[in-house]
């Protein structure tokens, strides 16, 4: 921070308090002003993390659309095999 001074009316006490401690800071001003840029830090870790998990939804889509298809593929064998009673209970 570069000299700049922050204004908290009516401050609660308890969340500066917090604030102080989750920081490491001294002073309620300084202890906003890392909140806010560990904020900034931490939605953009929020926004990473859902962009991976939209990712790997895909992928699960796309594994589960291949064991589907080889289900089916097997189940059809099966029955051109003739050998049903073999693998599925009647």
């Amino acid at each position: 921070m570069s000299g700049k001074v922050i204004t908290i009316r009516n401050p609660d006490v308890d969340l500066i308090r917090r604030l102080k401690i989750a920081t490491g800071c001294n002073t309620a001003s300084q202890a906003f002003v890392r909140g806010g840029e560990r904020l900034i830090w931490i939605e953009g870790r929020y926004r990473d993390a859902l962009d991976e998990i939209e990712r790997l939804q895909r992928i699960v889509a796309r594994q589960q659309q291949v064991l589907d298809q080889a289900r089916d593929a097997a189940a059809l064998l099966v029955e051109a095999c003739g050998q049903g009673d073999l693998f599925f209970a009647r």
